[in-house]
């Protein structure tokens, strides 16, 4: 994988992890047009998101791809807690181990 693929990658990753907590922002948010505001910025990146791993997809294959999008798992856990204080279980840190793991076994 090319530095530019990896960028591509890391930055679809990226945009979707932060489009699922502008998601949250707006589910929590109380006035309307802020809540529009947040869903907006959400759906945009989600879409960009989408595009980025399009363009991944002309030189990598699929399996190549799907491990990144298992760094959600993580991202979107660990903003929510910095972002809204929400409470990580332990058993998250031993799921997040096996993420990185199978990431890292599948991308050898």
């Amino acid at each position: 994988m090319s530095p530019a693929e990896l960028g591509l990658c890391v930055s679809a990753l990226t945009c979707s992890s932060i489009s699922q907590l502008f998601m949250k922002g707006a589910a929590i948010s109380c006035a309307p047009m802020q809540r529009l505001f947040r869903l907006g910025v959400a759906g945009s990146l989600q879409l960009l998101s989408i595009a980025l791993a399009v363009l991944a997809l002309q030189t990598l294959n699929l399996s190549e791809i799907v491990p990144f999008a298992a760094g959600a798992y993580l991202l979107v856990p660990l903003g929510s807690r910095h972002l809204f204080g929400e409470r990580l279980r332990p058993l998250f840190w031993l799921g997040a181990f096996f993420i990185i793991a199978g990431i890292l076994f599948t991308q050898a």
